[in-house]
């Protein structure tokens, strides 16, 4: 039978960032982020990869990742569970 890819997996494709446009790599990351929420690619109560996993993926900095989910924390796309990440909020 089929197994549900772990929701780590369900984050964005790791196709590079434009390092030389009009948006830092955060927003851009942010973006990604945000679109896949929207179109629901990734499920309300999903736990989106940690701080250094989404860095190495990515190819970007820890702090880029930091920006980028704060970015999403202020939309309100995501929560920060202490000690446990951060995971999808559902539409309100």
């Amino acid at each position: 039978a089929d197994t549900p890819m772990p929701a780590a997996d369900a984050a964005p494709a790791p196709a590079p960032l434009a390092r030389r446009a009009d948006r830092t790599l955060a927003d851009q990351l942010a973006g990604r982020y945000a679109e896949h929420i929207r179109q629901r690619l990734i499920a309300p109560g999903a736990r989106l990869p940690s701080v250094r996993a989404c860095a190495a993926r990515h190819g970007v900095s820890p702090a880029t990742v930091v920006a980028a989910y704060d970015h999403l924390l202020a939309q309100g796309l995501i929560e920060a569970r202490r000690q446990r990440g951060f995971f999808v909020r559902a539409p309100s």
